[in-house]
């Protein structure tokens, strides 16, 4: 994404790709594409695959970007990279009330401008035609190795180019391609079934790029799907909706790629992978919006030596044994094992609900003789509406601080975890707390499969 070259050349073609599940049988790389409208969905469960811990997540709760995980550029002048348009030509001015965060999702908005807004520092490049946005994790969060996944709702039209992707931290000091980049999605409308990957780095004295990608044989576009990558000392491999493959692999043992990246996520219009296009000719007319939608954001390590802890019914099959109720109004009814909508695993599963009226209730088991350690507790969680508090969290004695995280809306069953928490005493008490102080009965939580984690 940060310089485009033509690396659609070595873009290894799908041919046909038998499907693991979900909505049916690949076809070609160019079959009739129905309406757009039937391939809308919502959000899509997510499960990792066995050996993985989560490491970092942002699942954009509440009503605003969260400043610790993510800078919001204001001009189409990157002060990390030093370059006016991104290297690419694009041709939009990003500004931070492009970016907007409400109901459990990150919201980029592109849009047509008459004003010309323009950096100075870029006055060569002349004014850009649109609004858009841009954010990134540089200084902030910045990992190596892992998989890496996101849930994004990419908008379609001529012209769009949507990215989920990263560039090695130390691209202010060698410049790119050096510095590595890795681009997980980007979206091109001349191929809208395709999720487009590649990998760019310098190498045998010359910049070197790898592209490849998943063919899902509908069009991406205007419904949710999950990007990634599992990125090794030595390998990467990209995958859509955590079933379709990308068809080729890269293998890989440049320095590049053996440093903390950063991730970032972009809305651009035109430029260079467009072939440069007149304003004019791009699908966005005045006074429309598009916009680009992502669920969450997740970076997972390897296990390693992780382990599990036994818990008592983990799966509420055997109701509500194993698990207390702490409330402090009297509304502990408000947490039950059913089966209504099903659970994870087996039957039944833990509610939070109080049929419309406010309650608050802490769903607890209390583990003892626990190795000295750091533990994470992990569950399966499906959520609806809006609540003052939900969240899955662990603490060390009844009266300490949790460590939590606040549950976002699924409405797939979810894998979600906790922090790490350092247990020294032996003892800890997890589970799920939630609190609605104005009744909504289509509020809902439902959690499953509880596991604690030992790190």
């Amino acid at each position: 994404m940060h310089t485009r070259q033509d690396w659609r050349s070595t873009l290894v073609a799908a041919g046909v790709i038998a499907l693991v599940g979900g909505c049916g049988t690949e076809t070609p790389s160019t079959p009739e594409q129905p309406p757009l409208a039937s391939q809308e969905q919502g959000e899509l469960g997510y499960d990792p695959g066995a050996g993985w811990v989560l490491g970092w997540q942002d699942d954009f709760t509440g009503t605003s970007l969260n400043g610790a995980y993510w800078n919001v550029l204001t001009s189409n002048y990157d002060p990390v990279t030093n370059n006016c348009n991104f290297g690419t030509g694009e041709l939009e001015f990003p500004r931070a009330q492009n970016v907007t965060v409400g109901g459990g999702k990150l919201v980029i908005t592109a849009e047509r401008t008459s004003d010309g807004p323009m950096d100075s520092r870029c006055t060569g490049y002349g004014p850009r035609s649109f609004y858009s946005g841009r954010i990134h994790t540089k200084g902030k969060v910045e990992r190596r190795y892992g998989k890496l996944a996101a849930s994004i709702k990419v908008p379609s039209g001529w012209g769009m180019w949507p990215a989920f992707w990263t560039l090695g931290g130390n691209i202010s000091a060698v410049g790119w391609p050096s510095s590595g980049e890795i681009d997980i999605l980007e979206w091109h409308s001349n191929e809208p079934t395709w999720m487009k990957s590649a990998v760019h780095y310098f190498a045998n004295g010359a910049a070197q790029h790898f592209g490849t990608g998943a063919n899902r044989g509908y069009s991406v576009a205007d419904g949710f799907h999950v990007y990634e990558v599992e990125w090794t000392a030595s390998q990467m491999i990209f995958r859509l909706d955590n079933q379709v493959r990308a068809t080729a692999d890269f293998f890989h043992n440049q320095p590049a790629f053996q440093q903390n990246h950063y991730i970032l996520l972009n809305l651009a219009l035109g430029g260079n992978w467009y072939g440069n296009p007149a304003a004019s000719t791009i699908a966005l007319a005045s006074g429309e919006r598009k916009t680009m939608e992502v669920e969450w954001v997740r970076w997972y390590d390897a296990g390693g030596g992780s382990s599990t802890v036994p818990l008592t019914n983990p799966g509420f099959e055997s109701d509500m044994t194993g698990w207390a109720t702490w409330s402090p109004n009297g509304t502990e009814a408000a947490d039950f094992s059913e089966t209504y909508n099903g659970g994870h695993s087996g039957s039944y599963h833990l509610t939070q609900w109080n049929n419309g009226s406010p309650f608050e209730v802490w769903t607890y088991q209390t583990v003892s003789g626990l190795a000295s350690g750091n533990y994470k507790v992990r569950a399966w969680v499906r959520k609806g509406g809006s609540f003052d508090l939900s969240r899955i969290q662990a603490k060390t004695c009844g009266s300490c601080a949790p460590v939590y995280t606040d549950l976002g809306t699924y409405g797939a069953w979810t894998l979600v975890e906790t922090p790490a928490i350092s247990v020294t005493g032996g003892y800890l008490e997890l589970g799920f707390h939630t609190r609605a102080t104005v009744g909504n009965a289509a509020n809902f939580v439902h959690m499953d499969d509880v596991e604690l984690i030992r790190l």
